[in-house]
């Protein structure tokens, strides 16, 4: 009897449905073209997703390829989030066992007497158990599955933050190396106007000791020396600044690149022509997006959950084992036992905690929703603002060096009129403090038009699925 029952119940359990909604992925709304870049559309063309997965390689720079493989081998900020992975995974397994019955095993003795001096006497004696307990909760209306969707989406978002964690690393890490290499290039910049300053000096001073120059000009040329020298302690302090900075981000101690990055080197420029994917398509490829929309997923199944409270839940229990009154008789085969049950709770009074829950699960999964539509919007934000600033930089770059090329030529006709007696020494002062000035805007701006690039290739998810390139070959090998 006991076994049609149960065989009836896990065949209505099997197609029992699961209550609550059932998840839709939602479609965002985005424009068809970016706004930015619109003038320029007819240079520009899709970036392919494959080498989007690698994109600092367009630099062409091997020691930014180097220290990348480093970052993504030894990153903390990654293992952290793979050991987060790994926590959502074993989640996932412990609510997938739920759906399974658990078996215990037990051992247990029971003395029974009456207890009351005076009264009847009961019946008195020993029982000694010893076998295997099973519990089997039916889920009947979908609880635990939707328990279970809710973890395995839980998994999939926390896999897409890793993802994520991967293009912030390997943006940081590109953008840190760029700033270190200008730095360096300022410094150089600086060091050779300060060499020239002090040899401008020496000869203000020359020509005074002769007479023929003004101490005016020899206390103005040492003080355009002295605020040069003075410059060159702040971008030392920024230059180690920004090694640090690499150092944190390679997994690695303060000093450890020392020795392998101060060698100088130009700063490395990329070509940003092929840069421009749709809106759509940005969407599809970035994970924090991928992300939010599986926390929607999970917060959807959670409010079916919630709702499954509301009825009953049937559960199957039985013993197989040993029982018997007399120990030495426990494991003679008359002792042996088994039973079977079958029990079914249905919520009648809570005073609203059920509802409450519901509630509460209904608000969660509006608020994931609504967190998803912000999270498209600061997505074409973040994108449409980067490639402007892009384009925008590119322009004033190229500007900049146009600007350099005339205070070099400036300066070198300042020189000449002012052997010759045309013009006083201040003018040359002051043409050399314009191409000293010329000449840092323009390194900056160097540095500033490839840590904007790096941003839109940041905006468009790249490097989600970057790899050291060493377990690329072996897995190529594979």
């Amino acid at each position: 009897m006991w076994a049609k029952i149960g065989c009836l119940v896990v065949v209505t359990g099997l197609v029992g449905c699961a209550v609550g909604p059932d998840y839709r992925k939602p479609v965002p709304v985005v424009p068809a073209r970016w706004q930015a870049g619109i003038d320029k559309a007819a240079d520009l063309t899709p970036i392919d997703p494959e080498a989007l997965k690698t994109w600092w390689k367009s630099f062409g720079d091997s020691e930014l390829d180097r220290l990348m493989d480093q970052a993504l081998t030894g990153n903390l900020d990654l293992k952290l989030a793979l050991a987060r992975v790994d926590q959502a995974r074993a989640q996932r397994r412990g609510t997938r066992a739920e759906l399974f019955p658990s078996v215990d095993a037990s051992a247990g003795a029971q003395r029974t007497e009456n207890p009351f001096p005076g009264l009847a006497p009961g019946i008195r004696y020993n029982l000694f158990e010893l076998g295997f307990d099973a519990l089997w909760e039916i889920d009947l209306f979908g609880r635990q599955r939707r328990r279970l969707e809710a973890a395995t989406a839980d998994l999939e978002a926390a896999a897409e933050e890793y993802a994520q964690a991967l293009v912030t690393l390997t943006s940081d890490l590109a953008r840190t190396y760029i700033e270190y290499r200008s730095l360096h290039n300022q410094l150089r910049i600086t060091h050779w106007n300060l060499e020239t300053q002090r040899h401008t000096l020496q000869l203000t001073e020359r020509l005074f000791e002769e007479g023929v120059g003004t101490r005016h000009d020899v206390v103005r040329a040492r003080a355009q020396t002295e605020t040069t020298a003075a410059e060159i302690p702040a971008l030392e302090a920024e230059l180690t600044a920004a090694l640090r900075q690499l150092e944190v981000l390679a997994g690695k101690r303060p000093g450890a690149l020392k020795y392998e990055l101060e060698a100088p080197r130009a700063v490395p420029m990329a070509p940003g022509r092929a840069i421009l994917a749709s809106p759509a398509a940005a969407i599809r490829h970035r994970p924090d997006l991928r992300a939010a929309e599986r926390r929607l997923a999970s917060a959807t199944a959670m409010q079916g959950a919630a709702i499954a409270e509301l009825f009953p839940r049937i559960s199957l229990s039985a013993f197989l084992g040993l029982r018997n009154t007399d120990v030495e008789n426990l494991f003679k085969s008359a002792a042996f036992s088994y039973s079977a049950g079958a029990s079914l709770l249905q919520p009648l009074v809570n005073f609203g905690r059920i509802r409450a829950g519901i509630d509460l699960a209904e608000a969660q999964q509006r608020e994931a929703y609504l967190a998803f539509e912000k999270a498209v919007l600061e997505a074409l934000r973040e994108t449409e603002t980067a490639l402007t600033r892009y384009l925008k930089e590119e322009v004033r770059r190229q500007t900049l060096a146009r600007s350099v090329a005339d205070q070099r030529e400036s300066v070198r006709l300042s020189q000449l009129r002012y052997q010759e007696g045309v013009i006083s020494f201040l003018d040359v002062l002051e043409a050399q403090r314009a191409l000293y000035l010329a000449d840092i805007e323009l390194a900056r701006s160097e540095a500033k038009a490839s840590t904007e690039l790096i941003a839109v290739y940041k905006a468009l998810g790249g490097g989600a699925n970057a790899q050291p390139a060493q377990r690329e070959t072996a897995k190529g090998k594979l």
